[in-house]
């Protein structure tokens, strides 16, 4: 089974990026996934956010299915929670090709995507015929050129917010102009409040609970950070996103594709996100949960993510250069990891040293 991901995966790099992630959701879409047996899951990965229970923490993060394709196929793949998006108001094809690279050396990718989807309209569709086999985001963002970005997200809390458990409010894309804006302290609680009212809307109408996530830049201050965590706290959303891609560039980098514009993912990310995870987890002081984002590749780096201080996992990269293969790996790993300790002992157990850490 093993070799013919491995095959499989190696055949994917002879076309381009977009083509070779339109194949691999198509794949998955109509359910043409190696299958392996089932992980054993020990009750002690389990893990909650807020009123919504993850039978682990590994899920998949926003990016790798934009437009909603596979939402009643995605579960074979053994995740415990899916991000889909990120989806905008009206349909956007994003910035001009080629927009994704492979930095095959470096293990990982730079794109300047630009938030191409299908719109909201067609996600309500595809959302309103969920089976239910796991929790569920939607990743939300605003049109390119839209005149009013904070009533765009208005719109997307109103029109998806039915339809998931949680919505993350994507404010630290590389790739969309102005989107960091709403990291700053006025704009970021002028944001927040707006759409606090609106889920509570939804709540009401639908008598069920809606979780409010936050999706933040890797390369923020540490003083930026702290507003960011103390403003959510303060607007009671249940999570923050640690982190989205970053601008940086490590001077490490070896592959010719290194200087593209763009947000790096994948394992150059690891360090300068999970450092990030670990001071935020810090001065949260256990009264918001986190997301851990930013180039998990194997068991270990999942492993260090909660110990840092992540409630939950997400991956994207990884899952590109390592196939499905490497989500049953993380998950057998975890599983040893928590034979004998509750996985909510273990968050954040090594916070501080790895803050400390100079990576």
């Amino acid at each position: 089974m093993l070799n013919k991901q491995k095959i499989f995966l190696h055949a994917l790099n002879y076309f381009s990026p977009e083509v070779a992630h339109k194949i691999a959701l198509k794949f998955i879409k109509h359910s043409i996934v190696p299958q392996e047996k089932e992980n054993t899951l020990t009750p002690n990965l389990e893990t909650r956010i807020g009123s919504t229970k993850f039978s682990h923490p590994l899920g998949i993060a926003a990016g790798f299915d934009k437009n909603i394709e596979t939402i009643n196929s995605i579960n074979q793949l053994e995740i415990s929670h899916m991000e889909f998006g990120t989806i905008t108001p009206k349909p956007q094809k994003g910035n001009i090709r080629p927009r994704v690279f492979r930095l095959l050396r470096d293990k990982a990718v730079i794109n300047r995507l630009g938030f191409p989807n299908d719109g909201a309209d067609l996600a309500e569709k595809k959302l309103s015929i969920n089976n239910k086999k796991l929790p569920i985001g939607v990743n939300i963002g605003f049109n390119k050129s839209s005149s009013n970005p904070i009533e765009d997200y208005s719109i997307m809390t109103k029109k998806l917010g039915p339809y998931c458990e949680w919505l993350t409010i994507n404010i630290s894309s590389p790739n969309t102009p102005g989107i960091r804006e709403f990291q700053k302290k006025e704009k970021l609680k002028k944001l927040l409040i707006l759409l606090n009212n609106k889920r509570k809307k939804v709540e009401d109408k639908k008598n069920k609970k809606l979780q409010l996530w936050v999706k933040i830049s890797p390369d923020l201050t540490e003083s930026e950070l702290k507003n960011i965590i103390d403003i959510s706290i303060e607007n009671k959303i249940e999570a923050l996103c640690i982190a989205n891609t970053t601008l940086s560039r490590p001077t490490h980098l070896i592959s010719k594709n290194k200087k593209q514009d763009g947000g790096l993912s994948g394992s150059p990310l690891f360090n300068q996100s999970t450092k990030m995870l670990a001071k935020a987890f810090m001065h949260a002081d256990k009264n918001i949960k986190f997301i851990g984002v930013g180039g998990i590749s194997d068991g270990e780096t999942a492993y260090s993510k909660i110990l840092a201080g992540a409630s939950l996992i997400q991956l994207y990269t990884g899952l590109i250069y390592n196939g499905p293969m490497i989500l049953k790996n993380i998950i057998n790993y975890l599983t040893l990891k928590c034979k004998r300790n509750q996985l909510s002992d273990l968050i954040g157990s090594n916070a501080k040293s790895i803050a400390k850490e100079k990576r």
